[in-house]
């Protein structure tokens, strides 16, 4: 067996956040198929801003694709040339007015996998600050609360909580830790 084989491909559809691709390959088993998938044009950035009492900020707004307003956590494009760390800082202030002085790259994640090439680059912000307001108006984020992780594992589990990127980063700061241990 070999790997896939792209035979040719076209960009049927393009916006300045995305291309949706069409593309002619050649699966394993020697079948040509058409397989489509979305591709963003700059990977975006997830933040976990925690306060000083460990607690996680999460953020409501309202998603068109699912008609419904559903919870999150502060994320965005990255501009074109724009570093992940720079991203990350500049989104978390645009969306909340925080910010942190205690960062960790979590590390890149993808999404849709099936359907799309979505990189995403996840942070842990600890010690989160207010440093004036918010001043991304073109966000729609209806309510900001800091939770606790038991307060967020039980909106999973009533599925209060069910954007999957965000469920993974949560998970993933608490890996690594959601406040630096006591020296």
């Amino acid at each position: 067996m070999t790997d896939w084989q792209t035979l040719s491909t076209e960009v049927v559809y393009e916006t300045p956040w995305i291309k949706v691709h069409k593309d002619q390959v050649r699966i394993p088993s020697g079948k040509e198929i058409t397989y489509s998938y979305m591709e963003l044009q700059n990977p975006s950035v997830f933040i976990v801003a925690v306060d000083a009492d460990g607690k996680i900020l999460l953020q409501k707004t309202y998603r068109y694709p699912i008609r419904k307003r559903i919870w999150e956590i502060p994320a965005g494009y990255m501009d074109p040339n724009e570093e992940p760390i720079e991203a990350a800082r500049r989104e978390l202030k645009e969306e909340t007015g925080l910010v942190s002085d205690d960062w960790h790259d979590l590390g890149r994640i993808n999404q849709i996998v099936g359907t799309g090439n979505v990189p995403l680059q996840a942070f842990l912000a600890r010690n989160v600050v207010k440093d004036g307001a918010a001043t991304d108006l073109e966000e729609d984020i209806q309510d900001q609360q800091f939770k606790t992780l038991e307060e967020i594992e039980d909106m999973i589990r009533t599925h209060e909580l069910i954007d999957s990127p965000v469920i993974g980063i949560i998970y993933m700061a608490k890996l690594y830790g959601l406040q630096k241990e006591k020296a």
